[in-house]
């Protein structure tokens, strides 16, 4: 699809507080009990994919004849602000789901239909692999390739970071098809995970470690050409300013719960024969806080909105990209200030804090980074950047 192609606007639509009051309710019931252990062992509980599933919050934009809900990126957002708030990294599994099944069902065949609706049925959990070692913001360098031997296609390459990998039934690989055609000659495949020369091997992190990422390598593997989509960089570069504006929503949510413990431990916590929060150099970081949360809010919530007018995806960047620079810088400043405010015990396993600054670090380098989002309003301003 054109960047420059007017897309549909969602078909549904829902009571946005009540769904909101459900989505609430899920995540405490389904994350909240869950969350630590999975994060202790670095292991993703697949039981939560279940859950999501069958409570319909995956698939959430897809179409009904999919099983999904034909919903907009405005209730995707508040499904995944209100799983945030329990914990930001599992609610990045409905995210993946999202942009990874608009792949299938946007730009594939009947079998890549089928493959979307066992997504959404919970019986097909998917995972994205773009990212190589080399090639993070800069899809166009890609080096994985997918070369045509009769009515198969032979990947061979390397992925990295790749969210789910291990966990995964499919993976949406891409693969360069014709290095001739540069970003014009390449092709995303579903792949099964357990096909013949396809490895992965985890990657260990400090955090985000409830939903574990992956070093995927490629030797020799042989995919079906009916698994090949019709879609290659074009559809990945609009799939992921959708996924910016989920990732807004997963900052936002994971600010609110960090706030609000910053607050309340202001309030209690005693020094000098009063609250810390009582102090001018306590108190006014609070207050910026809670301008952080309610300008990411304002920031996450138009670019829903805009997303779901169904506007070409040019016309958006702009507000898209403003959005994700200032949520995810806005999510540092907070985590940190709360770490700050916990003093020595912020560092300690008997507060939360040091949890919440620790996942909050990876916001303003996942789905383009600081630079990346800077240069790309840049170029919406129409300054001469190269």
């Amino acid at each position: 699809m054109s960047q420059n192609t007017a897309r549909p606007v969602p078909k549904n639509s829902v009571d946005r507080e009540a769904f909101r009051d459900m989505c609430r309710k899920f995540a405490q019931k389904e994350i909240g009990p869950r969350w630590q252990q999975a994060d202790k062992e670095s292991k993703f509980p697949m039981e939560f994919y279940h859950a999501a599933c069958k409570a319909g919050l995956i698939g959430l934009h897809a179409p009904e004849s999919l099983g999904g809900a034909g919903l907009g990126v405005t209730e995707e957002a508040i499904s995944i602000e209100e799983q945030a708030k329990v914990n930001p990294n599992l609610a990045v599994m409905a995210l993946i789901q999202g942009v990874a099944g608009s792949l299938l069902w946007e730009h594939g065949n009947d079998g890549h239909h089928q493959i979307a609706k066992a997504n959404n049925a919970g019986e097909c959990l998917l995972a994205l692999a773009v990212t190589e070692p080399e090639a993070g913001s800069d899809v166009q360098s890609i080096k994985t390739t997918a070369k045509r031997e009769g009515d198969q296609w032979v990947l061979d390459g390397t992925k990295s970071f790749i969210t789910l990998a291990g966990d995964c039934d499919t993976l949406l690989v891409l693969a360069r098809t014709d290095p001739a055609k540069g970003r014009h000659g390449m092709h995303f495949f579903a792949v099964d995970r357990r096909t013949p020369g396809v490895q992965t091997s985890q990657i260990k992190t400090y955090a985000n470690r409830p939903l574990p990422t992956y070093r995927v390598m490629f030797n020799n593997a042989k995919v079906p050409e009916s698994r090949r989509l019709g879609a290659g960089f074009g559809a990945i570069m609009a799939g992921f300013n959708r996924e910016r504006v989920m990732v807004c929503a997963r900052w936002l949510g994971h600010m609110q719960t960090t706030l609000a413990w910053a607050l309340d431990y202001a309030k209690v916590r005693q020094q000098f024969g009063k609250p810390i929060g009582a102090n001018q150099s306590i108190a006014f970081q609070l207050a910026q806080g809670h301008v952080d949360v309610e300008a990411s809010r304002l920031y996450t919530y138009h670019a829903a909105s805009r997303w779901d007018s169904g506007a070409p995806i040019q016309d958006i960047i702009l507000d898209v990209s403003s959005a994700k620079l200032f949520v995810t810088q806005a999510v540092y400043r907070v985590t940190q200030s709360a770490l700050h405010i916990g003093g020595g015990w912020g560092i300690t396993e008997e507060l939360p804090v040091m949890r919440m600054a620790l996942d909050a670090l990876v916001a303003p380098v996942t789905v383009g980074a600081y630079e990346i989002q800077l240069r790309v309003i840049a170029k919406q301003l129409q300054l001469p950047v190269d």
